[in-house]
């Protein structure tokens, strides 16, 4: 394991550019490890430790491979996508980009390459690749104002797509240029289910968030749960358990009982939220954003 702390057995005004930026607000956000396990229903959590310590926006984790944790991380004024070992505890700098933010880093399959949304100070918002070993990045796609995507083959994409005042659901073909609507009204929690050809993804549907799985090749759906309220983020732990993160405490929802959601870590503060989450069950680490009030 990562840590060793002791580990804790359970039983099951700000506003944003796509919801990725925050350009004004009054929440710090950073990210933290914890050691995780999962054992025949019983989460055990250890006490998070805060990986980033920094000023400002520390946001969207996504493990890559087993010992690094790529984030957004505030830098003299803007975010650059940061590289953080687990085994030596070091970060490095994935990207550098005068005037211009990155955000949501995802690997390419295939390819020994990131590819991230990249918002210049201009306004302008597209989708870059950016080379592991350095190098500069290549746009992506030109078309499209993309706020969160996950690829679901080398060629094929799913993203969410700002279309006048929402997000779409689109599916988009790069080798062909082809792109098609998926769904309208979509959310920011795009994720891959395990042992599935399905991904989820989240849209508000009669006042309410629900997490859906679909096939974006022969676009095949359903509904797989409700979000709690107050809700957008959420996490696959493994093919039949969710998790998010409600105010202070973390979460669990099991699709095939369909039963509650129900809570099984609590962090000391009550003032604190947890907020977007990743998973790497190989290392048994849980990345957690969690923001405080100032």
């Amino acid at each position: 394991m990562f840590f060793h702390n002791t580990m804790r057995p359970f039983t099951l005004c700000c506003t944003f550019i796509l919801g990725i930026s925050p350009v004004c607000g009054q929440m710090e956000s950073e990210v933290y490890l914890s050691d995780f396990e999962s054992r025949h229903g019983v989460f055990e959590v250890s006490a998070p430790i805060n990986i980033s310590r920094n000023p400002g926006y520390d946001n969207q984790p996504y493990f890559l491979g087993d010992d690094d944790l790529l984030y957004a991380r505030t830098r003299n004024g803007q975010t650059d996508i940061a590289r953080y070992s687990l085994s030596d505890q070091k970060t490095v700098w994935l990207s550098d980009t005068p005037g211009g933010s990155e955000y949501s880093p995802v690997k390419i399959p295939g390819k020994e390459a990131v590819s991230s949304i990249r918002l210049d100070t201009t306004g302008l918002q597209r989708l870059y690749s950016y080379p592991l070993e350095g190098g500069p990045p290549e746009l992506l796609n030109a078309d499209l104002k993309i706020g969160y995507h996950i690829w679901y083959s080398p060629e094929l994409l799913v993203c969410t797509v700002l279309t006048e005042d929402r997000m779409d659901l689109v599916v988009v073909n790069l080798r062909d240029k082809s792109q098609y609507t998926f769904q309208q009204g979509a959310g920011r929690s795009l994720h891959r289910i395990p042992d599935s050809e399905h991904i989820s993804y989240t849209a508000v549907e009669k006042g309410k968030v629900v997490v859906k799985s679909m096939h974006p090749i022969s676009g095949a759906t359903e509904v797989i749960a409700v979000l709690p309220e107050g809700v957008q983020d959420m996490y696959w732990l493994d093919a039949s358990h969710l998790i998010c993160g409600q105010g202070n405490e973390l979460i669990s929802f099991n699709t095939r009982d369909k039963g509650p959601w129900k809570s099984f870590y609590a962090l000391e503060n009550p003032k604190s939220k947890i907020t977007r989450l990743a998973y790497n069950g190989p290392s048994g680490v849980l990345a957690m954003v969690i923001e405080t009030q100032d």
